[in-house]
């Protein structure tokens, strides 16, 4: 029987998924966890043998939130993750050409963010230094503005801290409205990423007028099967649980 041939899209929305998978797998000993149907939680990174090769894209797409399961518990970068992130790089380097200036300024700062993270694991990466933020500094327009910060939801992790967090911080409120609309949109996806960025605020004492835990429960069961987005849930929590403990 012939196998249908799959395009690059479908391919790379494919490895995003496994290596999603297998960064949530670092998360899921908290009993409780909601992954999609299926998964294994047990040895998340010895999977059944294939191209490892073909998980690189999900690397750099996925950027920090890869290696984030490792920060939020403090846990060794393995060998061959951090052998992985250096290929990821050297194969699909950081390159702006030909992109628009709001999609530009965004590839930049989520690579900012991919190699601060991997430098508290000992692997330095060169990367353009992003801008000041000023893209986010005016949450006036909250709509369009809090689907930005969605965009950005990667730089959401302890250690991190620059212009785009200031904004978060500076408005919360912006933030919560944000996530609000993407729910009453069934916008999961963008309602999980925003959650990101008020876990983030709120590990640091910010006050809005949300409870966050309902708002992430609900997206874990509702939010498509993505395993993208459960593990923006999880980050979420682990962010503002790893403050308290």
């Amino acid at each position: 029987m012939p196998f249908a041939e799959t395009s690059p899209h479908e391919d790379y929305t494919a490895a995003v998924e496994r290596v999603a998978g297998r960064a949530l797998g670092v998360l899921m000993d908290v009993e409780g966890t909601v992954v999609p149907a299926g998964f294994a939680a047990t040895d998340p990174w010895a999977a059944e043998p294939h191209d490892r090769d073909a998980d690189l894209p999900g690397l750099r797409v996925l950027g920090s939130d890869a290696f984030a399961p490792h920060v939020l518990r403090g846990t060794p970068l393995p060998a061959d993750q951090a052998e992985a992130a250096a290929r990821a790089f050297d194969l699909f380097p950081p390159d702006t050409l030909g992109a628009s200036p709001e999609t530009a300024w965004i590839i930049t700062w989520r690579d900012w963010a991919t190699a601060r993270t991997l430098t508290r694991f000992g692997l330095a990466v060169d990367v353009p230094l992003p801008g000041d933020g000023a893209q986010v500094a005016d949450a006036t327009t909250w709509q369009a503005w809090s689907v930005r910060m969605a965009q950005l939801s990667s730089l959401a992790l302890p250690g991190l801290d620059g212009p785009i967090h200031a904004a978060a911080r500076r408005n919360a409120d912006s933030l919560a409205r944000g996530v609000v609309r993407a729910m009453l949109r069934r916008d999961y996806r963008t309602a999980a990423r925003i959650a990101r960025w008020l876990a983030f605020v709120a590990a640091d004492g910010v006050a809005f007028p949300l409870e966050l835990d309902p708002l992430l429960r609900h997206v874990r069961l509702f939010g498509g099967g993505s395993t993208r987005t459960v593990l923006d849930t999880r980050i979420a929590q682990h962010v503002t649980a790893r403050e308290d403990s």
